[in-house]
């Protein structure tokens, strides 16, 4: 049979193209091609390709601080809460008997629940779990950046996100947001493809953020894959509803209220570590202040990176880093509180959109060993400072969690703000100082002082968890509100408990107290 030489020669032509990391990016709208293709198997083995020697980095520095780290962070344990009660049979609840949307993630809560039917270990799982989003989000990425950038372009994203230390902390942590940054990066690979949908439907359900994302993943996607995710969004919508009354989540409401939302210049903490001018003071979160060393590059890079994909905007790349900035965009307008684990999206946006702009900047290897020697020196810094946030918090919480879990009677009822170690350990009844699964809490403390005093005396709690500095001076720890109206309102409620024990003395006023009931 004869050859035809055109499609023979558009054959070895686009081989050609994939080999220097620019196919696809001359036309936009080009068909994307199925997961499958990601990467051939001479691409995973080859070490000159940026697969398997990052690959092989992210999973040295996940496992290193898997394994220095004990446990999973504090809010992790309000989800694995959740999907313990589900797998046990309780119902998607954190207090038995009711029902209230007190976690961020359907997606991860479900998921969380299937870890705890399966292994019996939601920390196993969720880490497990995160580990294996990260080589996703790696390779979907890479191949993003080869077929609408360039290799060198793949080479700085997969580096940075293997080795920067954020990132290993956050997969380890056990919350839900590493694998969000895999599913918005999986979104933007398999558009135009059967998982086009249900993959932005997933995104949408992650986090409440994940609606911006999603909506902006949607521009490149089908109609029919647009509809596919809005329905599958619609009926979660739905059962939530029906099930808890609202699909927005008690978390959201209570955070929002009770932190504030101050806008962009308050909350600062989300922009001024992008920017080499200080803005009258340094970034104050020590991850962004170890970004801000960068800012010296990271900014023109951030320029160039803009100004390369926007004669691509609607390319699947564009479209996977402009979802991830949605999300920053949705923080840093509100002035959102500043959650560690928040930042990993849009710091893996930021980090692919300054990989596209920093071989333009970069001349000659001088930049590039520069800034691979700052990465790699600071992993004999930064991991004490993820270490010590983890040690705290097992120091503390998961102390008190297993005091109350061998003091306390089952059922018995404790009033806490720190509500993850805590509530997981322990098998009791928690009213949450914050509101997260208490409602009625979150809507007193805005009606002002003596919010505290109404709710003990409303829920009578069996126990108090509390900072020293509350014992002391009646300082509550977070959110808005006076907990009393005066002095004489604080001694009157704490005649009624009495000191069993003092947790992390080393820790001062944040010391943790634990009170009793005693009448």
């Amino acid at each position: 049979m004869a050859l035809n030489p055109d499609l023979s020669m558009r054959r070895r032509t686009d081989r050609l193209l994939r080999a220097h990391g620019t196919a696809g990016r001359t036309d936009p709208s080009a068909h994307t091609p199925t997961l499958g293709t990601w990467a051939s198997a001479h691409g995973l083995f080859d070490p000159r390709s940026p697969w398997l020697v990052p690959g092989l980095l992210l999973l040295a520095t996940r496992l290193l601080l898997w394994s220095w780290l004990p446990l999973a962070s504090e809010d992790a344990y309000i989800t694995f809460r959740f999907a313990r009660n589900l797998a046990s049979g309780h119902g998607l609840v954190y207090n038995p008997g009711s029902k209230v949307f007190g976690f961020s993630s359907p997606t991860w809560t479900l998921w969380s629940a299937l870890g705890t039917l399966l292994v019996h270990d939601p920390v196993l799982w969720a880490r497990t779990t995160s580990v294996l989003a990260d080589l996703a989000t790696l390779a979907a990425m890479v191949w993003l950046l080869q077929r609408h950038a360039s290799r060198a372009s793949a080479w700085c994203f997969a580096v940075f996100y293997a080795a920067w230390p954020y990132f290993a902390a956050v997969s380890a942590s056990g919350m839900e947001n590493a694998s969000m940054v895999a599913l918005i990066a999986l979104a933007a690979a398999a558009n135009r493809s059967a998982w086009s949908g249900p993959l932005l439907a997933a995104v949408a359900l992650m986090r409440p953020e994940g609606l911006a994302a999603a909506a902006v993943l949607a521009i490149g996607a089908r109609w029919r894959d647009r509809a596919v995710a809005l329905c599958l969004v619609a009926a979660a919508a739905m059962w939530l509803t029906l099930y808890f009354g609202s699909p927005i989540p008690q978390s959201l409401i209570a955070k929002s209220r009770l932190y504030g939302t101050p806008g962009p210049w308050v909350g600062r903490h989300w922009w001024e570590w992008l920017s080499p001018a200080l803005l009258g003071r340094a970034p104050r979160s020590p991850d962004t202040q170890n970004l801000f060393v960068l800012s010296v590059v990271l900014a023109p890079a951030l320029i160039l990176g803009v100004r390369s994909l926007w004669r691509n905007r609607m390319s699947a790349l564009a479209l996977a880093i402009a979802a991830c900035l949605a999300v920053w965009l949705v923080y840093a307008v509100l002035g959102v509180a500043y959650f560690w684990w928040y930042l990993c999206v849009p710091l893996a946006g930021f980090a692919a959109l300054a990989s596209v702009g920093f071989p333009s900047l970069a001349r000659g290897r001088a930049l590039y060993v520069s800034v691979a020697l700052y990465v790699a020196g600071l992993w004999t810094l930064a991991p004490y400072l993820y270490v010590g946030r983890a040690l705290n918090e097992m120091r503390g919480f998961a102390v008190v969690g297993q005091y109350l879990a061998d003091h306390a009677r089952p059922g018995d009822k404790v009033m806490a703000e720190p509500i993850g170690m805590i509530g997981y350990r322990a098998p009791l009844v928690v009213v949450d100082e914050i509101g997260l699964v208490s409602p009625a809490v979150a809507r007193r403390r805005l009606e002002g002082s003596g919010w505290y005093a109404d709710v003990a005396r409303s829920e009578r709690p069996d126990w108090l968890v509390v900072r020293a500095s509350f014992v002391k001076a009646g300082d509550v720890f977070a959110g808005r509100g006076a907990p009393f109206r005066a002095g004489a309102e604080r001694e009157s409620l704490l005649t009624r408990y009495t000191v069993a024990a003092v947790i992390d003395t080393a820790s001062h006023d944040l010391a943790l107290a634990v009170l009793r009931r005693i009448r």
